[in-house]
C-alpha cells in the first residue's frame, strides 16, 4: 500500500494556499496513493498564544468530513492534526479530546526557535541536548500517535563550518527511542529533508536500526508536502529504508487506533 500520513493544505499557514482538501485529495490520487492522512499544523507555546493554522476548528471538522473509509474501491482518507509541543499547554490535549481525530502527529516547533536560529552564533551541542530534554518531556506528557521528524534540527543546523549530525548523541537518541517504543508512539519516516542540504529521507538510518534493534515496530511514513506537488514524496525511499532496518509494515491511525498496512 502507498501512504503519505503526513502532509498540510491551505488551513496550514506554512503551506501554499489556496490550497483546499479538496485539491489535496485529487493531487494525492493523481500520485497513485491508497492511503492518505490530513495533518495540518496548530502548535502551542508556554509563552505566548497557540499558532494556530488558518481555522483550527473548520480544519478539523473538514477533514473529518472528507474523510473516506478503506475498502471503498478508492483512496483512503484519514482526519488528522500535527500538534506541536502538545506538553506546553492544557488547551492542546482539551482540543485533542474534544475533535475526531484518526491520528495526531506529536512535532516540536519553535519554542525552541529550530528554524530560525542563527547556529553559527549557537552552542549547537548544548541545543541538541535541549532539544532531547524537550521531545521526551512530549513522549511523556502523551497525547499523541506519531513522534514526527525526530531528525528536524538536522535539517536547519548545518553552516560552513559544521554539518550537523546525531553520531556524538546516541545515547540521548536512544532515550527518545526507548520511550517512543514503550508508549506505543509510531516513529516518522519523514521526506522533507530529500528538499534541504541532506538530499535525503529522515531519521538517519543509523537511528532507524537502533529503534528495531532496540524493539521498535511502529513507524509511520509522510512526505510533510505543503504544496500539492509534494504529495508522495520519498515514498520508494522511506519503504527502502524501512525495509533495509527490518520493518514489513506501516501503522495506520485509525480513530486513534493502530493496524499495520504492508509495506510497498
Amino acid at each position: 500500500m502507498r501512504v503519505d500520513l503526513h502532509m498540510h493544505t491551505g488551513y496550514s499557514a506554512d503551506a501554499d494556499f489556496p490550497q483546499t482538501i479538496d485539491d489535496k485529495i485529487a493531487a494525492c490520487e493523481r500520485a497513485g496513493l491508497d492511503i492518505i492522512g490530513l495533518t495540518d499544523h496548530l502548535d502551542f507555546f508556554r509563552r505566548r498564544p497557540p499558532k494556530e493554522n488558518r481555522d483550527a476548528e473548520n480544519c478539523v471538522r473538514e477533514a473529518w468530513e472528507k474523510r473516506r473509509p478503506a475498502g471503498n474501491g478508492g483512496i483512503e482518507v484519514l482526519a488528522g492534526i500535527e500538534i506541536g509541543q502538545i506538553h506546553v499547554d492544557p488547551a492542546a490535549d482539551d482540543f485533542v479530546r474534544t475533535h475526531p481525530l484518526d491520528m495526531v502527529i506529536g512535532s516540536m516547533p519553535d519554542d525552541l526557535d529550530i528554524y530560525f536560529h542563527e547556529y553559527e552564533k549557537l552552542d549547537c551541542d548544548a541545543f541538541l541536548h535541549e532539544y532531547f530534554d524537550e521531545v521526551l518531556k512530549m513522549e511523556e506528557h502523551g497525547g499523541f500517535d506519531v513522534l514526527a521528524h525526530i531528525d528536524y534540527p538536522l535539517r536547519v543546523m548545518k553552516y560552513d563550518g559544521y554539518t550537523p549530525s546525531f553520531d556524538h548523541f546516541m545515547n540521548r537518541v536512544e532515550q527518545v527511542l526507548r520511550s517512543c517504543i514503550d508508549r506505543g508512539y509510531a516513529l516518522e519516516l519523514n521526506a522533507a529533508g530529500l528538499g534541504g542540504w541532506q538530499k535525503r529521507v529522515g531519521p538517519p538510518q543509523n537511528v532507524l536500526y537502533e529503534y528495531r534493534r532496540m524493539g521498535g515496530e511502529r513507524i509511520s511514513i509522510g512526505s510533510d508536502a505543503h504544496t500539492l506537488a509534494a504529495v508522495g514524496r520519498g515514498f520508494d525511499d522511506s519503504v527502502r529504508n524501512a525495509q533495509d532496518a527490518g520493518f514489513t509494515h506501516v501503522t495506520v491511525f485509525r480513530e486513534r487506533k493502530p493496524h499495520f498496512v504492508p509495506l510497498g
